[in-house]
Parts: structure tokens; C-alpha cells; sequence
């Protein structure tokens, strides 16, 4: 026998979708995402309109106990922010020279500590660029990304949904 699922309508996805800033819509993947171990995501829950963040580890399946899209990603392999992007001209002068005062000493994570004694917010500061290129890279043209997002809520609610045979008749 079929499980029946309940799931948000169309109207309601689109709605969901233009109230969410690209700050609510990244920052749930990065809060998750761990370098070199887990990819981080931020879904979207078809049975309650719910956004939330999920971490998968690496080689790691994730249970799946609700119907969802993936909105963003962060793998586990990316750096999400170039050094160069992270800082002001000023302050990449700063990380640099201060990057190479002292080679014998190790830091493994020379920008946290740079950000550390600087007084920068480094997760604030990445969410925020990542959240600046999201808007310029996928929401730059608003109907192009929420029709990618309509193609994921099909393939996720109709089990032969067919992305070719969409058409802007059907929203």
C-alpha cells in the first residue's frame, strides 16, 4: 500500500520562495557544511514549507523522512570563499604580510586566527559574500531560478516528471 503525502501546493512554494532573503537561503547550508567532511545543504520541506539545513557526511546517505528540494549547496570539497573575496584590499595586504611573518610557525587555519585578532566575524562575513554571490549568480534572473526550483518540486512530487515537457502555462 502507498504512503499519501501531503505537500505544499505551487502558489504556496512560490510564495515561500520570494520571502526568502539569499542570507535565509545560504546560511543554513554553510551553518552545516564542514570542510573536507560534510556537504551542507539547505532544504526546503514539501509537507510543511519548513527551510532548514542539513550536513552529509562524506560517502554518507542521508535518511530521507520527508518529501524536500535542495535550494543551495555547499559540497564538501568547495572553499566557498576565495581568500581575496573574504578580504578588503586593505586587509588582504594585512593577511598577507601577516601570512608570512613568521614561516616556521603553523597555524592550520591562518585565516580564523587572522580574523580572530582583527575583530572580524569570519562566518558573518562568509555567509554574507556567499549570500552576494547566490543573488548574482542564481537569483540574478528570478524566473530562470524558480523555475529550476519548480523542475526540483516536480521531479520530487511526480515520480515520472518529465523537465522537458515544462511549460509557463502549467504555473
Amino acid at each position: 500500500m502507498e504512503d499519501i503525502v501531503e505537500v505544499i501546493g505551487v502558489e504556496q512554494l512560490k510564495v515561500i520562495l520570494s520571502a526568502l532573503t539569499p542570507e535565509e537561503i545560504v546560511k543554513p547550508a554553510y551553518e552545516n557544511w564542514q570542510c573536507g567532511i560534510k556537504t551542507g545543504h539547505t532544504r526546503l520541506n514539501l509537507e510543511n514549507g519548513k527551510v532548514y539545513g542539513v550536513g552529509i557526511d562524506l560517502n554518507d546517505l542521508s535518511f530521507i523522512d520527508n518529501v524536500y528540494i535542495d535550494l543551495f549547496t555547499i559540497e564538501s570539497h568547495e572553499d566557498p570563499v576565495d581568500e581575496e573575496d573574504f578580504f578588503s584590499n586593505e586587509e588582504y595586504e594585512d593577511f598577507l604580510e601577516f601570512s608570512s611573518s613568521d614561516p616556521s610557525e603553523y597555524i592550520p587555519d591562518i585565516i580564523s586566527e587572522f580574523c580572530r585578532l582583527k575583530g572580524i566575524d569570519e562566518d558573518e562575513r562568509k555567509i554574507g559574500l556567499l549570500a552576494y554571490q547566490f543573488e548574482k549568480t542564481e537569483r540574478d534572473n528570478y524566473n530562470m531560478w524558480e523555475s529550476a526550483i519548480l523542475n526540483k518540486y516536480y521531479d520530487a512530487i511526480y515520480e515520472n516528471h518529465n523537465p522537458f515537457m515544462f511549460s509557463q502555462n502549467s504555473l
